[in-house]
């Protein structure tokens, strides 16, 4: 589950112009009141205070909230299908969660990690869980979807865990306590949600209106604490460092989450300060994590969304067992066909993909999300080859010739070869499944600046390792240093995110009006 927090906050202090008939409408919900052995909160009625006052400030009227007791999943149902209601095009609506979140054991094929995410509202009990007391990660985005058509803008907010693991803990005495209701989730398993009419399978592809912000990384705590000092109120770490990010400036006037300093706070650029600061607040224990639709990484908080591209053909899959049939069944960016030539064949069962030439491009793939991955990447390429320039950057990548398989563990030498004026260095790799690697420049490598002429430059010495198939390694050239690429690079590292990549490359070679170019290199590999 995306249990996110918010991007919103943000413009409430902005003062950022909108479309005249735009407003900007909010559901607030914040749970503090729990029932042992699920420990009360003190930060949520705070949080859920100052973004009322932030969203006032910037004009809202329409805020609605439900708080404790009253935070019930008919009630949250029923307040955002209101919302839905009244919304609409252009506007901008908020959904904000604030309180634990956790997870629980699941039977549901889907659930890569066999665990259900959710949100603990007013009451939930550990021993006799209510329907009316949880509300499924899936159950809320199915009605996001359902209620709020793609012309109106979603930013789904919580402070709260979503990882509810126990993959990371506190270490030594802290101010701070985690707002996840469950240390074992594998203790619980919750009853069946109540029939609902406009809950829908699983999608692999997100809806375009949406944005999400994250408290937390899959394996840490949401974190709450008195802030800024011990005798402070507690306040949600997010929630807290997204205010100081909204309120520190530059001597020049400029806001200092506004990366490039160009006057205009994007979503790329406020995500990246997010996550440094909560990571700063919390000693490295808690960082945010975000998810932008793709092209809109340099999208304006509260203006308009760019539209999604037109929709393109369906890939073609044919399934070589009953488990990918069944899998593909199922809604995603793929068409099933049983014969002829298609684009992918997948075998599920042993977990192998392979193309239209035959060639192995994805292993140890068993999951639809894990096959879109593999489909958005292949558009993604796609997209980016389009406008690949490389007589002027070129990517080689060795000791082995071109289309020979690195096996585990074999070493791989990435180089890059630049010719003309100066520019600025970045790359990444776009793993079988759509994973985005971070290539260069990282710790040690400076700032990428490449000379004038013709430079060649070894960005990686590295080995064939997991998610195993096609690989392609992606380099692009600038003008000026691309701060905000790279820290919206940074913050995709090791998320199947291929399309928003490929929108991040596109975003700078529009911007520097053919001064940049980028180049495509590709390898195999397999266990």
């Amino acid at each position: 589950m995306r249990v996110l927090l918010a991007v919103l906050l943000a413009l409430t202090t902005l003062g950022l112009a909108r479309p005249a008939a735009a407003e900007i409408r909010a559901l607030i919900v914040a749970v503090s009141e729990y029932q042992d052995p699920i420990p009360s909160l003190e930060g949520p009625p705070n949080d859920a205070a100052a973004l009322k006052t932030l969203l006032g400030a910037q004009g809202a009227t329409d805020v609605t909230v439900i708080a404790d007791r009253q935070a019930t999943r008919s009630n949250i149902r029923a307040a955002l299908e209101s919302l839905g209601k009244r919304s609409k095009p252009g506007d901008w609506v908020i959904f904000f969660y604030a309180g634990h979140g956790a997870q629980a054991r699941t039977d549901d094929p889907t659930e890569e990690d066999g665990l259900d995410e959710f949100l603990a509202l007013g009451g939930f009990s550990v021993s006799h869980p209510d329907p009316e007391q949880f509300v499924l990660d899936d159950d809320l985005r199915s009605w996001l979807v359902a209620f709020f058509p793609t012309t109106v803008n979603v930013l789904q907010i919580a402070d709260a865990c979503h990882s509810g693991t126990l993959n990371r803990s506190l270490a030594g005495q802290t101010r701070f306590k985690r707002r996840t209701a469950l240390d074992n989730p594998m203790a619980i398993q919750l009853p069946p949600s109540p029939f609902d009419p406009v809950r829908r399978p699983p999608s692999a592809e997100d809806p375009p209106n949406l944005v999400y912000v994250g408290a937390a990384q899959d394996n840490q705590f949401a974190l709450e604490g008195p802030l800024p000092r011990g005798d402070s109120a507690s306040r949600g770490l997010l929630t807290y460092a997204l205010e100081g990010a909204l309120r520190d400036r530059r001597p020049n006037g400029n806001l200092a989450a506004d990366l490039d300093d160009d006057g205009r706070l994007s979503l790329a650029e406020l995500a990246s300060t997010l996550e440094t600061r909560t990571r700063e607040l919390s000693g490295a224990q808690q960082w945010a994590s975000a998810a932008v639709p793709a092209r809109n990484e340099r999208s304006v908080i509260f203006q308009p969304l760019k539209a999604p591209p037109p929709d393109e053909r369906p890939i073609e899959v044919k399934a070589v067992d009953d488990q990918a049939a069944e899998l593909l069944g199922g809604r995603g960016p793929w068409a099933s066909i049983p014969s002829g030539e298609p684009d992918l064949t997948w075998n599920a069962t042993e977990g192998w993909v392979t193309d239209h030439r035959g060639d192995r491009v994805a292993e140890n793939l068993r999951t639809p999300e894990q096959l879109s991955g593999v489909i958005m990447k292949r558009r993604a390429i796609t997209q980016i080859a389009a406008s690949a320039n490389e007589r002027q950057l070129k990517v080689d990548i060795g000791p082995k010739p071109t289309g020979q398989l690195y096996r585990k563990g074999e070493a791989v030498d990435l180089v890059v070869t630049h010719r003309g004026t100066s520019a600025y260095l970045t790359a990444f790799n776009l793993a079988s499944d759509g994973t985005v690697q971070m290539l260069f420049p990282i710790d040690g490598d400076g700032d990428g600046l490449m000379a004038a002429g013709q430079t060649r430059v070894v960005m990686a010495r590295t080995k064939a390792v997991p998610p195993f198939g096609l690989d392609n390694v992606v380099a692009i050239a600038t003008p000026e240093e691309p701060t905000v690429l790279r820290a919206a690079l940074k913050r995709i590292d090791g998320k199947r995110d291929a399309m928003v990549a490929a929108g991040l490359v596109q975003d700078e070679l529009d911007r520097a009006k053919g001064r940049a170019a980028s180049a495509l290199g590709e390898l195999y590999t397999g266990p």
